[in-house]
This record gives structure tokens, C-alpha cells and sequence, in this order.
């Protein structure tokens, strides 16, 4: 089904933008991480991992320091254009001390049900929610976006400095 593969990234450290206004971000203050549709044959895109590496190295016992994201997906409206916005799909957080740097740590993306013919005990409930993994479906036109919300809600000695962190998608289109 994937005709193309990717890997696409991005940094950030504490000079990004942090989102203003994270229920309704300006489209200027996210992240691309993955587009659908740049090239004609492009129809859809199966992201099937996100993931965070820190390359932030704080002391463990020097203070809690976490940063916030949000995951969100540019939904374009063709019959109305002007009302297109990003919608969001999910916050997280990242912890910044030595024991996560160079760590990979997943988000969570939505739960994907892939009906699998049924095998051995056929008696089983539910045999296809056993074959469920996660993975987000983008359509052509859809943007998987990534926004720096600022400090994380447990921080309380900061958040990212100039060393940041990389975030990773991965998957393919179809």
C-alpha cells in the first residue's frame, strides 16, 4: 500500500515560536513535519510513528524542566477555504534532564483498527480489536504539524535551552 516512505524532522530549542494560542494556532506558528499532496501522485500519507529525542542534558537534581507540544493536523476546507484550520490531535510532554537525553520517547498517536482475517481460536470477542496499532491517516492536502507550547505544566525551573530537541515522523504515502 505505501508507495513512498519518510523520515522528516525538525528541531526545537528555545528560540521557536511558541504557540499563542494552542485551542487555535496561527498556521505561521507550527512546525511541518509531513505534507500530503506536493507531488500529484501523493493521495494520502499513513504516519505511523512520532517520536521525541532530548538533547537537552540538565542535571537530574536541578530542578524539574519539561517542554509542552501539541500534534496537530492542517485540515484544509475546499468549499470554504477561508475557514481551513489546524485542529488539534493531541498535547505532550517532554522531560529535559540527563536521564531522557538522547532518549526516544513516542507519542501517542490515534488507535487504527486493521480488520485481520481471523485465525485460531475463532470464539475470541473481539479479534480484530487485537490487531489494533496506532497511526494517523492524512489525506491529500493535510499538513501534520508540530507546535511548541512553551514550558511544561509540571516545569518549575524552566524548559528548552539552545539545545532542544528533535522530533521525528515516519511512515509513508500511498
Amino acid at each position: 500500500m505505501v508507495d513512498r516512505p519518510f523520515f522528516r524532522g525538525a528541531r526545537i530549542n528555545n528560540g521557536t515560536t511558541v504557540v499563542a494560542n494552542p485551542s487555535n494556532p496561527d498556521f505561521s506558528d507550527l512546525i511541518q513535519l509531513v505534507r500530503v499532496g506536493d507531488v500529484p501522485s501523493e493521495d494520502g500519507a499513513l504516519v505511523e510513528d512520532i517520536f521525541v529525542v532530548s538533547s537537552e542534558g540538565y542535571p537530574n537534581r536541578g530542578g524539574v524542566r519539561t517542554a509542552a507540544f501539541g500534534v496537530y493536523v492542517y485540515a484544509p476546507n475546499q468549499a470554504a477555504p477561508s475557514t481551513s484550520t489546524s485542529l488539534l490531535v493531541g498535547k505532550f510532554e517532554v522531560g529535559l534532564s540527563g536521564d531522557t537525553e538522547g532518549v526516544i520517547q513516542r507519542v501517542e498517536l490515534p488507535a487504527i483498527v486493521a480488520p485481520t482475517p481471523q485465525t485460531g481460536d475463532t470464539n475470541l470477542v473481539y479479534p480484530i480489536e487485537r490487531s489494533k496499532s496506532e497511526a494517523m491517516y492524512l489525506e491529500k492536502g493535510y499538513i501534520l504539524c508540530i507546535g511548541y507550547l512553551g514550558n511544561g505544566p509540571t516545569a518549575v525551573s524552566g524548559g528548552l535551552s539552545v539545545s532542544g530537541v528533535s522530533i521525528m515522523a515516519q511512515g509513508g504515502f500511498y
